[in-house]
């Protein structure tokens, strides 16, 4: 250990020999320390494990110097008796109030969301799962740096191989450390590489989570995040949203129909007016126009997230003098280019996953600059690699595209048709 400010040391007197104590007073609970130096100066016990013994905190004794330090790291508090130390659980984390997710909010509903204590995230699924099935199994990643993970699911529904897969994997991960958490966690166990799309499904709200869990899929929790790791899950899960199941069934049809519609048109829009706007006619200066249009908007975007919400009206002002009639009337870009990469533009912010949309726009901005140096082949080129490469993905074993492929004709019409819950 080093001198940092917030490592603590004292020095107790129990029956005429000294015991040192260390903790992390930030990580640290005060009055659980101050419980235990209390045990000890008073004698309160026969031995000294009985005088620490608070009834409600866990003790574990060990000689492991590097347990030691990362139980000291991880809030817990050291006690030195000759070669004897004690750890005692005493952690207190800081962490924010539970509230509503911003990125996943609903009109009818529960309002709360995850936080980033792994403790009260396992709560928040427990409050709604009161199954004697629902286990936690925790388990740390990262050698240098270890982050506590729990790995949630029925023991009853889940598949028991998928399961073993991914404790196996975690076992292997030798990665230094996961201070990204969820992101990294996700990279290092499905070998993501270069592919743009999400293999998993995030969340921060505790029902999609417990939702998820009871159909027999698998959940991590990550300490210090906030957004739930679910898995395997398939690329029509991920476009699901909870507004559609808070609804009745036909208006949750009706919403998840123009919502699929959005996602649809935030991809092929703009790449289908190009290509009929330049039908076999190479045009670059009107393919550069709808580039610049697009990167804009997407740089906008860009500056909107990093945007203070008191500057937020300010940059609204000045998107709308760039991109709108002051443009059109310089001559930068025409009407019917603003009209749909608007449009389009509208149907990403539809798209009920943050990650697809970033990969949708990736791949929307791929199929113009196709479209613009080989036409209509460069747009049936595209779509055939596109669409071959997402049949090819698998998680855990689970396709992609389930179940548009391998097809499973019930359960796609299910996806599109909300159905009514029966007793």
């Amino acid at each position: 250990m080093n001198n940092s400010y917030d490592l603590k040391h004292r020095i107790l007197n129990f029956k005429g020999r000294l015991v040192h104590l260390y903790f992390l007073a930030s990580l640290s609970n005060d009055v659980l320390i101050s419980r235990l130096v209390e045990g000890i100066e008073n004698r309160e016990g026969k031995d000294l494990e009985n005088c620490i013994n608070m009834g409600d905190v866990e003790i574990v004794s060990t000689n492991q110097i590097q347990k030691i330090q990362r139980a000291v790291l991880g809030g817990n508090s050291a006690l030195f008796d000759g070669e004897i130390t004690y750890l005692m659980d005493t952690k207190n984390f800081p962490n924010r109030a539970i509230q509503e997710p911003e990125t996943e909010k609903s009109v009818r509903g529960a309002k709360d969301g995850f936080n980033e204590s792994i403790l009260n995230n396992t709560g928040l699924i427990r409050r709604r799962m009161r199954s004697p099935e629902l286990c936690f199994h925790l388990t740390t990643m990262g050698t240098q740096n270890p982050i506590d993970i729990a790995v949630a699911y029925l023991e009853d529904k889940v598949d028991r191989h998928v399961l073993q897969q991914l404790l196996t994997r975690i076992s292997q991960v030798q990665t230094q450390e996961f201070i990204m958490t969820d992101r990294a966690i996700e990279e290092v166990l499905l070998n993501q590489g270069y592919n743009p799309f999400p293999l998993v499904r995030y969340s921060e709200r505790p029902d999609i989570v417990a939702t998820h869990i009871q159909h027999g899929y698998i959940a991590i929790i990550c300490d210090t995040s906030s957004s739930i790791v679910m898995l395997p899950t398939t690329l029509f899960e991920i476009l699901e949203h909870v507004e559609e199941h808070r609804q009745t069934p036909l208006i949750g049809t009706f919403i998840r129909f123009i919502r699929m519609t959005a996602v649809f048109l935030s991809i092929y829009l703009v790449p289908i007016f190009a290509l009929s706007s330049s039908f076999l006619q190479w045009d670059y200066s009107f393919f550069i126009q709808i580039l610049i249009m697009e990167l804009s908007i997407e740089l906008l975007r860009i500056a909107t997230v990093h945007t203070p919400q008191s500057l937020s009206n300010a940059m609204g002002l000045i998107a709308a003098i760039l991109l709108g009639e002051f443009a059109i009337q310089l001559g930068f870009f025409s009407e019917d280019i603003l009209m749909f990469c608007a449009i389009g533009t509208v149907g990403g912010f539809a798209t009920p996953n943050y990650e697809l949309s970033l990969t949708n726009k990736y791949i929307k901005i791929m199929m113009i600059i196709s479209v613009m140096l080989l036409n209509i082949y460069g747009f049936i080129l595209f779509n055939l690699i596109f669409w071959i490469s997402l049949a090819r993905i698998k998680t855990f074993g689970v396709s992609y595209l389930y179940p548009l492929y391998p097809f499973h004709g019930k359960e796609l019409l299910r996806f599109f048709i909300r159905q009514p819950k029966k007793d």
